[in-house]
C-alpha cells in the first residue's frame, strides 16, 4: 500500500527596511499674463532655462509633463482679461546635496517647488525585493520543516510556489524648507531628511511531506 502524501499551504511575508538613495523633486513654472501666447511663450522660456540648469548638475535627470494653460478671466478688482500658463519638472539624482542645490538655484528662477523627498532607485528596490523573497522562502521552508516534525513526517517538495511583491501604501516625502509661492528669494536651498523605507515580498506554497 502506498503512503499517502501529507498536503501543508503555507504563507510568509518579509518585510526589509532599506535607505533610500534617490532624491526626487517636483517644481513648477507658471506665469500669468494678458495672452496665452504671452504667458506660455513666459513658461517656456524658464523651462528652457531650468532645464539648461540641469544639464550641468552630474547625475541628474529632468522630465517634463503636466503642461496647461487657461483663462482666468477678469475680477471685480482687475478687470483685465489674463492667462495663466504652467509646466511640470520631475528631477531625480541620487547625489543630494547636489540635487537640493539645483532645486534651490530653480527656485531662485521663479520656479515653484511642489514636492521633495527621497525614494529607492529602480536598482535598490530590485535587490531589497530579491532580498524579502529569498527570507520569504527560507521561513516558508523552516516552518515546513517545523510541521513536519511535529507531525512525524518530513519534507518532500515545494508544489505551485507563488511568489509576489506586496504593494507598499503610498510613501510621502519627509519634506523641510518648503518654499511657497512668492517665496523663492531665499538664498538657502531646501532640505529634506530621510529614513529607511520598506520592501515587502510574499512566498505561498502548497508543501509536501512523506513519512520518514
Amino acid at each position: 500500500m502506498v503512503a499517502q502524501e501529507t498536503v501543508l499551504h503555507l504563507a510568509e511575508t518579509v518585510t526589509v527596511t532599506v535607505a533610500p538613495d534617490e532624491l526626487a523633486a517636483t517644481l513648477r513654472a507658471e506665469a500669468v499674463a494678458p495672452t496665452p501666447q504671452d504667458a506660455q511663450r513666459r513658461v517656456n522660456d524658464m523651462m528652457r532655462d531650468a532645464l539648461d540648469s540641469v544639464k550641468k548638475v552630474s547625475g541628474v535627470t529632468a522630465a517634463t509633463e503636466m503642461y496647461n494653460a487657461f483663462r482666468i478671466g477678469a475680477t471685480p478688482q482687475d478687470r483685465m482679461e489674463r492667462w495663466q500658463a504652467g509646466q511640470t519638472i520631475n528631477l531625480a539624482g541620487k547625489d543630494g546635496e547636489a540635487t537640493l542645490k539645483l532645486v534651490g538655484d530653480l527656485q531662485q528662477k521663479g520656479l515653484v517647488e511642489s514636492s521633495l523627498g527621497w525614494r529607492l532607485s529602480r536598482e535598490t528596490e530590485r535587490a531589497a525585493r530579491k532580498e524579502a523573497t529569498k527570507q520569504a522562502l527560507s521561513q516558508l521552508r523552516g516552518r515546513a520543516d517545523d510541521a513536519a516534525e511535529i507531525l512525524g513526517l518530513q519534507f518532500a517538495s515545494f508544489r505551485d510556489v507563488r511568489l509576489d511583491s506586496v504593494t507598499q501604501p503610498p510613501i510621502i516625502p519627509r519634506q523641510q524648507g518648503f518654499v511657497a509661492r512668492g517665496a523663492a528669494s531665499t538664498a538657502q536651498p531646501p532640505s529634506a531628511e530621510f529614513e529607511d523605507l520598506p520592501v515587502s515580498a510574499s512566498a505561498e506554497a502548497d508543501i509536501l511531506l512523506k513519512p520518514r
